[in-house]
């Protein structure tokens, strides 16, 4: 097994000698007006990572990258699509083979499962989560969902996940230059509920995710954290974690 973190939410699993995208992007500049510059260089992969199999939480432009998809995706490849999101997927990607998902349902190939489950999304919009799994790795992808009430079935039915990446930076988005109605209250799980969140799927470590790189003072305020917060979160809560850097890769045989 391999996982490489890549920009923002995106990672990047080798199972099974195959390689899988999740919430890949490369291009955030659509974004800029209101996620600001990236503060760090972005990594760029696309020239050279060619994927198996690509999935995406959700359709914001910071998850759903379309030109990652038609870079980076084999010819015999395969997007990976939860049901409820294919008619706006099947209006962006062309000549690509789509695999549809209900929430809970399973597809399997090459000693590879895929199942999209319950997500929230921040500001209403359609979103899964993913686990992903072989013989001997599970893992677990939360977009940029908010707290919800699904965690404690979500860690009874899916056992033994080795690694959830969840969203961690709890940020409160003014996204009226949009249309969308200013709320106080933060739009992806903050440190806390990302430790409680990974708790309650009873992941063995928790490796942090959808923070760090963008930041704008008046349309996206993220909280805040160091590593002094995530040791006392992590200790408050009970839960292991690891930070993966943009572009860090972690083997396992």
């Amino acid at each position: 097994m391999e996982i490489q973190k890549l920009n923002w939410a995106g990672i990047k699993l080798i199972f099974n000698n195959k390689t899988i995208l999740i919430d890949a992007v490369e291009d955030f500049s659509y974004y800029k007006p209101v996620l600001g510059d990236a503060v760090e260089q972005v990594i760029t992969f696309s020239d050279h990572l060619k994927a198996d199999y690509i999935l995406f939480t959700h359709l914001h432009l910071d998850h759903f990258d379309k030109g990652v998809i038609k870079k980076c995706l084999k010819q015999d490849g395969k997007l990976i699509v939860y049901s409820e999101l294919e008619p706006w997927v099947r209006k962006h990607v062309e000549n690509v083979e789509i695999v549809v998902l209900n929430l809970d349902e399973t597809f399997t190939e090459n000693g590879i499962t895929f199942k999209p489950v319950f997500a929230m999304d921040g500001v209403g919009e359609i979103q899964s989560s993913w686990i992903v799994e072989d013989a001997t790795n599970k893992i677990f992808h939360g977009g940029d969902t908010i707290w919800h009430n699904q965690f404690w079935r979500l860690g009874k039915e899916n056992k033994d996940i080795d690694y959830a990446f969840l969203p961690v930076n709890g940020v409160v988005v003014n996204f009226e230059i949009i249309g969308l109605e200013y709320s106080p209250v933060p739009a992806s799980l903050n440190l806390k509920e990302a430790f409680a969140a990974a708790h309650l799927l009873h992941a063995k470590k928790l490796v942090p995710i959808h923070y760090g790189l963008f930041t704008h003072e008046k349309c996206y305020i993220p909280q805040l954290f160091n590593g002094n917060d995530l040791e006392r979160v992590s200790e408050e809560v009970g839960q292991e974690y690891m930070v993966l850097k943009d572009g860090e890769m972690l083997m396992e045989i």
